[in-house]
């Protein structure tokens, strides 16, 4: 019986090739998109998973409140760490780690130019990390790796790129061109799915070495300054609730008692780290839930209107099939044997496809990656059988649901009604059910090709909306490693001579419009710090975002004055007694206007001075963020970005030239350098992958909608063979004909549009609050969606119809 079975679903298979074709094709790309994000999610929920103690390990999160913070940090002040375990008796073991690029290279090099990079993912942490993570060894010993003062733990990539070979145990990295670090470990690069990537792993007391005197006496019972994140391992059967709820005991016993009170700790499960947008400072970019929601959301409507082309074209495909199904009937089978032997079939095409989309997956791999920035393979699917099984499940489920409803159609049917042909009513050629899910593959496609239309539209105003500052053609780069030292620096002038001496040689080239000093790389925020303005105590506890500038910043990057003047060194009390602040910054501090700032007394962690400028209001931070206050001070002994505005000729030779200069000022710090304006664009990174997302799966709806359409058209033609006919003897243009056929599905469309409209301006919406600076839904978005997709369907029914009406009628009447 099986047998025959399958005979029957192989000869109709190839009999009619073109409706096979067509339910293949578009089930095939439901699926390809379905499983393509399903990938994806299981990637975006699998981080951290590969650590052997996943369960047991938190983050310990930070949130200074009397610094006006209402978000969470995953940075905690270095004291804490050493005192949780002995309080907390829920908690095995803890450890600090803390980040700071680092220039490292291969001492006594014979190379002419020695191998020398700046390395961004350096870390500092505690001998315990390794007893927390998982990490794998390739050589050395995880318990002792990190145990001595300047040892460095690498991946077996980094000592690929340093020495050649994965065998590095025993050899030697100088660090910032002054430390010599001992490899004692080489671990295999970590998984893509972890929230931290580390490539040089050194021991936390070298951290403190390679510091300042100030740094060592200050930062170890510092408790505001945010320092390093800190992991604990809780022991097996204890709960994160019981440590959360004294971890204020544990601040008022250890705490500074001015600030416990405006503190509060809490730990963050491993798991829930990479997903959680609302902590900040974390060592990698984060994901959303939201946006796994939206994909999987997107993914199943892309299925669903697979599964639905698929139902449309079985039903109005069986009426061909029901002289077969009377006979049948007739001879005795019964309806269960009718239903089987169409699930049967809808299984077998749902097989097929499932075949085709894992084809396609292999080679779209690659597009994933580039959407969502992951480095997946296809070996990923071998790695975890549990989603190939999960792929097939999906793709007999969308097969045996999509075959459900066309055979159950069939089988109700009486075999008298069916031998006479009588049954090809009007309703059964085709409204009800066939419309309403027609209808529905229109929404869909309509709400996609919206959000598409939106989310390209927000990306283009973040790119293009004025930041308030010059972006273009400015080069940035790091003078040195980001280091608490950096925070505690002191007046130095010969340090700046350096620094100046640089600037004026770089000024001697033509193509070097200027050059300027930061503590900051313009767009990338502002340190908060304390500041007491005048007419305010200490207590007042106000926090202000700040940036330590050399004179000529404001010039350099085209700031805007709204009061006021710039610094100038024609000024003796602008270096040590003079600031700048930002319109935002003037409202924080409750002063009347811009002008009334000015000459205001303010004291910025005891440097004291004056308000001399108020700068129009520019955006430090992404446009995802408001504005905030700011305030600049000339800082040279902290300086660590130089900016540097090129002239756009000669880009290639200029560029050589800071490069030769920078070698013979700064050895010990490699020339890695980025333009601005790419920088800046970066930080829209996961709007652009989402607006190409929405793009490419808002086109796969639209073809597959459009593969059932003319599927579904070419069958209705055929059923109305005899009509048309008849009404082309009876002198019906061929204009009207198409007209006829394509009234029904035109109205559908805007039915569709009208239904599709206002649940695409709430997602879309709800979207854009994320954003400080948005656009807004412009009513033309909507009508190009109806008018690109009514576009789309005339032209799909126009094929059928047209060739329908261009048939001689009496050819249409004889074949009836």
């Amino acid at each position: 019986m099986f047998r025959n079975y399958l005979k029957i679903a192989r000869r109709n298979l190839f009999r009619h090739k073109s409706f096979s074709l067509i339910n293949i094709l578009g089930l095939t790309i439901g699926l390809t998109c379905c499983f393509l994000i399903m990938v994806f999610v299981r990637h975006e929920l699998s981080y951290d998973q590969f650590h052997a103690k996943y369960d047991r390990i938190y983050r310990l999160n930070y949130m200074p409140k009397f610094a006006g913070f209402t978000r969470f940090i995953g940075l905690t002040p270095a004291v804490a760490s050493p005192l949780l375990p002995d309080f907390f008796s829920e908690i095995e073991k803890s450890a600090r780690v803390y980040r700071s690029n680092a220039t490292i290279e291969i001492p006594n090099s014979t190379d002419p130019r020695p191998v020398k990079f700046d390395e961004e993912r350096f870390f500092f942490a505690d001998s315990t990390l390794p007893q927390i993570f998982s990490f794998q060894f390739i050589e050395g010993d995880a318990r002792t790796a990190l145990k001595q003062k300047f040892s460095v733990v690498i991946t077996d990539q980094i000592a690929q790129k340093y020495f050649g070979t994965k065998n590095a145990l025993g050899k030697t990295l100088l660090y910032e061109g002054k430390h010599p670090l001992k490899v004692t470990g080489v671990i295999k690069e970590l998984p893509d799915n972890s929230h931290i990537k580390i490539d040089l792993l050194s021991d936390y007391q070298t951290m403190y070495a390679t510091e300042s005197e100030l740094v060592r006496s200050n930062i170890p019972k510092n408790w505001v300054i945010t320092h390093s994140a800190t992991y604990v391992l809780l022991r097996p059967g204890k709960t994160a609730e019981s440590v959360n709820a004294r971890l204020p005991k544990f601040l008022a016993t250890y705490a500074d008692p001015n600030v416990s009170k405006g503190i509060e700790y809490k730990l963050q499960p491993l798991a829930d780290i990479h997903l959680n947008a609302d902590v900040e400072n974390n060592p990698e970019p984060t994901g959303s839930r939201t946006y796994i929601y939206v994909f999987l959301g997107i993914g199943l409507m892309t299925l669903l209107i697979a599964c639905i082309n698929f139902i449309n074209l079985s039903t109005a495909r069986s009426l061909k099939r029901a002289r077969e199904v009377g006979i049948r009937k007739t001879l005795g089978s019964e309806k269960a044997q009718i239903v089987f032997q169409f699930l049967g079939e809808s299984m077998l095409l749902s097989s097929i496809a499932l075949v085709l989309a894992i084809v396609l997956i292999a080679l779209l791999i690659p597009v994933l990656n580039d959407l969502t920035d992951k480095n997946l393979t296809f070996s990923y699917l071998v790695e975890n059988p549990g989603l190939v099984f999960v792929f097939v499940a999906v793709a007999l489920v969308a097969g045996l649901l999509s075959g459900s409803y066309p055979a159950f159609f069939v089988a109700r049917f009486q075999p008298i009604a069916k031998l006479k042909g009588s049954f090809v009513s009007g309703k059964a050629r085709g409204g009800g059910l066939r419309q309403v899910l027609l209808g529905f593959q229109f929404i869909a496609s309509i709400m996609l090709i919206i959000g598409a239309m939106v989310a390209f539209r927000q990306l283009q105003f973040l790119m293009e909306k004025p930041m308030g500052f010059d972006k273009d053609h400015i080069l940035t780069a790091s003078l040195r490693s980001e280091k608490i030292t950096n925070l505690f620096a002191t007046p130095n002038d010969s340090s700046y001579m350096k620094l100046k001496t640089f600037r004026d040689i770089l000024l001697k080239n033509p193509s070097v419009k200027e050059v300027t000093f930061s503590t900051r790389q313009m767009g990338a925020g502002a340190v908060q710090r304390n500041i007491v303005p005048e007419g305010k105590t200490r207590e007042a506890n106000l926090f202000i975002g700040t940036v330590g500038v050399d004179f000529n910043f404001v010039k350099t990057y085209g700031l805007q004055l709204a009061a006021g003047r710039d610094f100038s060194e024609s000024h003796a009390t602008d270096k040590s007694a003079a600031f700048l602040i930002n319109e935002t910054g003037v409202k924080q501090l409750e002063w009347k206007s811009a002008q009334d700032a000015i000459g205001k007394s303010i004291n910025l962690e005891g440097k004291q001075g004056r308000i001399i400028g108020v700068l129009k209001d520019f955006h430090n931070l992404s446009l995802q963020n408001p504005i905030q206050g700011m305030v600049m001070d000339i800082a040279q002994p902290m300086f660590t970005q130089v900016s540097i505005k090129l002239s756009p000729r000669e880009m290639d030779k200029t560029l050589a030239y800071v490069g030769a200069e920078w070698d013979k000022y700064f050895p010990e710090k490699g020339f890695d350098y980025e333009f601005l304006d790419q920088s800046i664009a970066a930080a829209y990174a996961t709007e652009q992958r989402l607006s190409k997302l929405i793009g490419y799966f808002a086109g796969m709806a639209v073809l597959i909608s459009c593969l059932g359409l003319y599927g579904l058209v070419s069958i209705v033609t055929q059923q109305r063979t005899k009509e048309i006919g008849v009404r082309k003897v009876l002198g019906a243009s061929v204009n009207s004909i198409v007209q006829l056929l394509s009234r029904d599905f035109v109205i559908l469309v805007v039915v569709s549009l009208v239904i599709a409209s206002p649940l695409s301006w709430y997602a879309m919406n709800k979207w854009l609050q994320d954003f400080a600076f948005k656009t807004d839904i412009a009513w033309w978005i909507f009508a190009l969606a109806g008018l690109l997709t009514i576009t789309v369907t005339i032209l799909t029914v126009s094929f059928q119809s047209i060739k329908a009406a261009l048939t001689n009628p009496v050819n249409s009447l004889r074949s009836e």
